[in-house]
């Protein structure tokens, strides 16, 4: 989920603050990174969240973040977490955004909640819901920090403090991490025939494995990294979209377009023309 992808059909949101952050050696094992925002001086409407092969964790402050996805209405959140998903959830807001977003590993629901990431798919969940009243005392202590870079202090404290109170929970098998591997680090690219036979097991097994431990499909999950990988090069303008798709394993132009607006709820040209995600 991407909170700075606006559905208004007008210039791009003023940015006041944006920080990146990435965690110490202790988290960087569950922990992709971590961005402070806050968005001010636009009109309210509806941003697109971009779909991503990490979890993502949201603290907003001042006011709840309103999420509609999974075919759900609106609904307010005093803290997000969303699962895998190849659907764009939908981020109501009055004009303004503020808050802490992190990007979590896959395996990071394991190690600081005891469970698979499959068990948060395709949607969007309270925090307290999953890890208790200790979701509201983090909301808390970052609205008391003086500075981002308390806030990322206590966040990583927080996680700290998730990692050694976590019920020991088995790991996922081998081989679903092996084949997710090859398919993030080919970008998508790799045959999931390949995947399979490189893991040592047959395409029926890799599907039930992978989904049972991610929620997703070994092809979804491929959809999504060729996805990642051509949103910098859209972005860029420096290639054709016809070059883009080839260089990201599309067959073509049109197959691009394709996943584009399942997965944005847009098509590239318009993405990389207006500078925004248009949601309908």
């Amino acid at each position: 989920m991407e909170p700075t992808a606006s559905s208004a059909r007008q210039s791009a949101p003023a940015v006041a603050e944006h920080h990146e952050h990435l965690p110490g050696p202790r988290l960087s094992r569950w922990v992709a990174g971590a961005v402070g925002y806050r968005l001010t001086g636009f009109p309210a409407g509806v941003h697109v969240g971009m779909p991503s092969g990490s979890v993502t964790l949201v603290v907003p402050f001042d006011a709840p973040l309103t999420v509609a996805d999974g075919g759900c209405p609106p609904t307010a959140y005093g803290a997000v977490l969303a699962g895998l998903s190849a659907a764009p959830p939908h981020i109501h807001h009055d004009g303004g955004q503020h808050g802490v977003q992190l990007a979590l590993r896959p395996a990071a629901t394991r190690a600081l909640l005891g469970m698979p990431v499959a068990e948060l798919a395709g949607r969007s969940h309270e925090l307290s819901d999953v890890v208790g009243p200790c979701a509201e005392l983090l909301r808390e202590r970052l609205d008391g920090a003086g500075s981002w870079a308390q806030r990322f202090a206590l966040v990583e404290e927080w996680l700290a403090g998730l990692l050694d109170a976590a019920p020991r929970a088995a790991t996922a098998p081998a081989e679903v991490s092996q084949a997710r591997h090859l398919i993030c680090a080919s970008r998508g690219a790799l045959p999931i025939r390949e995947v399979a036979a490189q893991v040592g097991w047959s395409m029926r097994r890799l599907q039930r494995e992978f989904r049972h431990e991610l929620g997703l499909s070994p092809k979804t999950a491929a959809v999504i990294a060729r996805f990642e990988a051509s949103v910098p090069l859209v972005s860029g303008r420096r290639m054709s979209l016809s070059e883009v798709a080839v260089r990201c394993g599309w067959s073509d132009h049109a197959h691009m377009d394709h996943d584009w607006r399942a997965l944005a709820g847009v098509a590239p040209s318009v993405w990389r023309t207006e500078g925004v995600l248009a949601a309908h």
